[in-house]
């Protein structure tokens, strides 16, 4: 997988997580409840929420090449199948979904790298959920690792045809159920943490948000042609 398309993913595959990870309900500290009770949590949140915003810490060690890179910045979310990542490190990096393509811009290339929402779709279950298309328990192997230190341990692992991850762990916390942390391995055994902070769930996003401005003087390179 090219880098761009790793970071693409990557991206999207977390936007996925954060949103199915803010459950909006309570539970007693330290109770562990079971694994269907989680799922059905998870799966009955991520239908109900509109948009939100968090702020993200994201650092990927890919292991074929022995390099590690480091990126921070803030997530914007609104359905259906909308999302903004704008990057303070690397900075002026952005990632944006408009309902209809992808969009990923890196500065020092000087272009903007554009695919097709449905291929993207076709390919990666992780943004199928998101786009409110996929189910957890019909796409992923979810397994309830126990409780850790004050956090809920999932484990999801695709079914059907490899993709683009062999495996997600989620930290989820165990009061409120929002995502904590997450661990990303590929196929390639590359791995990508992230870290959330900040989450705010329905504030009325506008449209605009994710309506595709282009730098001065940048080019769209379509994926594919």
């Amino acid at each position: 997988m090219s880098k761009k398309l790793a970071w693409l993913f990557y991206s999207f595959s977390s936007a996925f997580l954060i949103l199915s990870g803010s459950l909006g309900s309570s539970s007693v500290a330290g109770e562990i409840k079971s694994e269907e009770y989680v799922i059905e949590k998870v799966q009955k949140s991520y239908n109900s929420a509109l948009d939100f915003s968090t702020n993200f810490r994201q650092e990927t060690e890919f292991r074929t090449v022995n390099r590690i890179l480091k990126s921070w910045g803030k997530l914007y979310f609104k359905r259906p199948g909308k999302m903004l990542w704008r990057y303070e490190e690397p900075k002026g990096q952005w990632v944006l979904a408009d309902g209809e393509s992808l969009y990923f811009y890196q500065p020092e290339q000087g272009q903007v790298v554009k695919s097709s929402l449905q291929r993207a779709l076709r390919s990666n279950i992780a943004l199928s959920f998101l786009l409110g298309v996929g189910d957890l328990k019909r796409d992923f192997r979810v397994t309830l690792k126990g409780l850790e230190q004050g956090y809920y341990l999932l484990q999801l692992r695709p079914k059907g045809r490899p993709g683009e991850f062999s495996e997600i762990l989620l930290g989820i916390e165990c009061r409120a159920f929002d995502i904590l942390w997450m661990h990303i391995r590929d196929m390639a055994g590359n791995i990508t943490k992230i870290h959330f902070s900040t989450l705010q769930k329905g504030i009325g996003l506008k449209d605009s948000l994710f309506r595709l401005q282009l730098p001065d003087g940048v080019d769209v390179v379509e994926l594919g042609q």
